[in-house]
C-alpha cells in the first residue's frame, strides 16, 4: 500500500498551512504510527504552545490523519497510544485535538472511541452541519436539497442578473473580505482572515482556496470562502452579504445553491458549511435553520482535550521527591 494519507491529508495538518501562519519549526510535531509490516496507519500532528500541543492550530480542527479509510480498532488505538507517548517523552502536559467533523470520513467515530478510551475529555461541542453529495446523480436537481419555500426563491433568482465569479486579483479579493469584515462587524464579530492572507493561502495551496464573490447586475452583494480541506471535501470557511444589498431577497439564498453546485461538479463528496453554535456551545438557532433549509444536516465538531501529567508527578512528568 502507497502511503498516502486519505484524501491526501487535512490541509489544516499539511506544512504548507503551518508556514502559512508562520509557526516555528520547532513547534511542530509529527508523530507517525506503523503496523505490524511497517506500513504507515496514520499521524497525529500539531503544534506546541507552553508544553500543550493543538492538533488544529490556527484552524477550525485538526485530529489524526489515516492511510485508510476503513482501518482497524487495533490501528487506530495503536496510532492513539504512539502519538500520546511520544508526546509524553516530548514532556508535554497536555494534548488538544479540534476534532474534524464525524462525516468527514468513515473512520471518524473510531478515531472518536479510540481517543476516549485514551483518557480523553470532551472540552467543547459546536452545532455543525454538512451538505452530503453523495446522493445527487449527474440526472438529479441540486435545487433537490432545498426546503419548498428555498427552493421557490432560488427559482425566482436565478431568472434575476446574478453572477458568481471567484476573486483572483487582489483587488477582487479585498472586494471580498471587505463584504465578509462588513458583515461580521454587523453581528458583533472580528473581521476574520486578512485579504492579504487569503491571497497568500491561494499561492500556498493552488486550486484548493476559493474566495468567490456574488454581484447582482454586476455589484457585489455577498461573498464567501472555500477551502478544499481533503481531496474530495470542501469546507465553506467564511460568508455573508452586503447588509445594503437593497434586493427583494437575501442573496444568501442563491450563494448557497451556486456553491453547492459548485463542489458538485468540482468533485467534492461533501460542503461542509460549518458551526452553527455560538463560542460557548450553545446553537444559533437562526443559522441552523437557514442551512438545514438549504440542504444541510446536522451533526458535531468537538474539542478533546487530555493531560499527560502522571498523578503524583510534576508538570516535567518527574516523580515528587520524598
Amino acid at each position: 500500500m502507497a502511503e498516502q494519507l486519505l484524501g491526501g491529508g487535512l490541509l489544516f495538518c499539511d506544512a504548507r498551512f503551518h508556514d502559512l501562519n508562520g509557526v516555528p519549526s520547532g513547534a511542530r510535531r509529527w508523530y507517525d504510527h506503523r503496523g505490524r509490516e511497517g506500513t504507515l496507519v496514520g499521524v497525529l500532528s500539531g503544534v506546541v504552545t507552553d508544553g500543550v500541543l493543538l492538533s488544529g492550530h490556527s484552524a477550525p480542527f485538526g485530529g489524526p490523519d489515516l492511510v485508510r479509510e476503513d482501518p482497524t480498532v487495533d490501528d487506530v488505538v495503536g496510532l492513539v497510544r504512539e502519538g500520546l507517548a511520544r508526546a509524553r517523552a516530548d514532556g508535554l502536559r497536555e494534548v488538544r485535538i479540534r476534532c474534524r467533523p464525524p462525516e468527514y470520513s468513515a473512520a471518524e467515530p473510531l478515531v472518536e472511541y479510540a481517543l476516549l478510551q485514551a483518557g480523553f475529555a470532551v472540552e467543547h461541542c459546536d452545532l455543525n452541519q454538512v451538505v452530503d453529495l453523495r446522493g445527487l446523480g449527474p440526472d438529479t436537481d441540486p435545487l433537490s436539497l432545498l426546503s419548498r419555500k428555498r427552493a421557490r426563491d432560488v427559482r425566482a433568482d436565478l431568472a434575476l442578473p446574478y453572477e458568481l465569479t471567484e476573486a483572483v486579483h487582489d483587488e477582487e479579493i479585498a472586494v471580498a473580505q471587505g463584504i465578509l469584515a462588513a458583515n461580521r462587524a454587523a453581528h458583533g464579530r472580528p473581521p476574520g482572515l486578512p485579504a492579504g492572507y487569503l491571497a497568500r493561502a491561494r499561492e500556498a495551496f493552488p486550486g484548493r482556496v476559493h474566495v468567490w464573490v456574488l454581484r447582482h447586475d454586476g455589484r457585489p452583494v455577498a461573498a464567501a470562502v472555500v477551502y478544499r480541506v481533503l481531496s474530495d471535501v470542501d469546507l465553506l470557511v467564511a460568508w455573508g452579504d452586503d447588509a445594503a444589498h437593497g434586493l427583494q431577497r437575501s442573496p444568501m439564498n442563491l450563494l448557497a445553491h451556486r456553491l453547492v453546485e459548485t463542489s458538485l461538479r468540482t468533485g467534492a463528496r461533501l460542503l461542509d458549511m460549518g458551526p452553527s453554535s455560538e463560542k460557548d456551545g450553545s446553537p444559533n438557532l437562526g443559522l441552523a435553520h437557514f442551512k438545514r433549509s438549504v440542504g444541510a444536516r446536522p451533526g458535531t465538531r468537538k474539542v478533546l482535550v487530555t493531560s499527560l501529567v502522571r498523578p503524583g508527578a510534576d508538570v516535567s512528568g518527574a516523580p515528587p521527591g520524598p
